[in-house]
């Protein structure tokens, strides 16, 4: 039996509207069917990764194991055609009764057949996204219930798209060390450094350009080998009481600087958000994904000096993803 379940070209989802959906079932014969079943669902996932230790008395062992969480945005379910589902002991008579002549079945002609529904997702909805911890994900499944035969079905992954940007850039501005003061690894193996990194803007687009200034206070001469920027991102999730976290790092570039630093230096530098395979600025139930500049000073014989600065980073077109 030549079959297929094809959907109409336009899959993006309009938040607090709904949206029309074709599907076009074709057969090369008439065949008998139950019923034709639509499934909806989004949900944000999240993954952790956790370890297990366990003891029989004699050995200890140490398992890896992943945790993974679905919170619903939207579950429903529809009957374009036919029957409501079955379950499994009226399935299996209803085959039985179809073998001879009987059964719960409508037949369906042979060529195309259209049929719709309605999605709609809330106002609040978050985009869609993939990440290495966590996604967003809107999906339809349209299944065909056969009697006698293997019921087949296919998947059809929809888009939500970034909301737009509900707020005014504005320059940001980070110092080290911060209020809490300098940790004990930097008093020990550190140099007594205070850095400045200011941003002409809070909010970055891929492809565009930011100016950035770095300042550098030594009582002391501090000898560096470079001083490098780099655009930081962590997935921050949670997933059935197991928090996990992963981290993307992308250079950006090497910023200019003596080798040996006396009192202060000012370093004036340009900032371009490259092209990134991890989601953007983005936050859910059970996730966060947050990105940062960071800056890092190469001291030989010392703990590095890092200062970071928090960002709010975005797709091309000025639109903000995160709820």
């Amino acid at each position: 039996m030549s079959k297929s379940i094809q959907f109409q070209e336009s899959t993006e989802l309009i938040r607090g509207q709904e949206v029309p959906i074709k599907i076009v079932i074709d057969l090369d014969k008439p065949t008998k069917v139950r019923g034709i079943h639509a499934s909806f669902h989004a949900a944000e996932k999240t993954k952790a990764t956790y370890r297990v230790t366990t003891s029989n008395g004699k050995e200890t062992r140490t398992e890896t194991r992943t945790a993974t969480e679905y919170h619903d945005i939207v579950k429903e379910s529809f009957l374009l055609f036919g029957s409501k589902r079955m379950g499994f002991f009226a399935r299996l008579s209803d085959s039985l009764k179809t073998w001879f002549g009987g059964g719960t079945h409508e037949v369906m002609e042979p060529g195309p057949q259209e049929f719709s529904l309605n999605l709609k997702i809330p106002e609040d909805a978050p985009a869609s996204f993939l990440g290495e911890k966590c996604e967003v994900f809107y999906r339809l499944n349209v299944q065909v219930d056969l009697p006698i035969r293997l019921d087949w079905s296919k998947n059809q992954s929809l888009e939500v798209g970034a909301k737009q940007l509900p707020q005014d850039i504005a320059p940001v501005h980070a110092v080290f060390p911060d209020e809490s003061g300098r940790s004990f690894w930097d008093r020990t193996f550190g140099k007594n450094v205070i850095l400045n990194l200011a941003i002409d803007r809070d909010i970055h687009s891929v492809g565009e350009t930011s100016m950035a200034m770095l300042t550098v206070e030594t009582p002391e001469p501090l000898q560096l080998t470079e001083i490098s920027a780099d655009l930081v991102g962590t997935e921050s999730v949670t997933a059935n009481g197991h928090t996990d976290s992963y981290g993307h790092r992308y250079p950006l570039q090497e910023i200019d600087s003596p080798n040996v630093i006396s009192e202060e230096s000012v370093h004036e530098f340009d900032i371009q958000i490259p092209e990134i395979d991890a989601p953007f600025t983005h936050s859910g139930k059970n996730f966060a994904v947050k990105w940062q500049i960071e800056v890092q000073l190469e001291v030989p014989w010392a703990k590095n000096p890092i200062i970071s600065l928090p960002i709010i980073l975005i797709p091309r077109g000025r639109t903000f993803p995160g709820s």
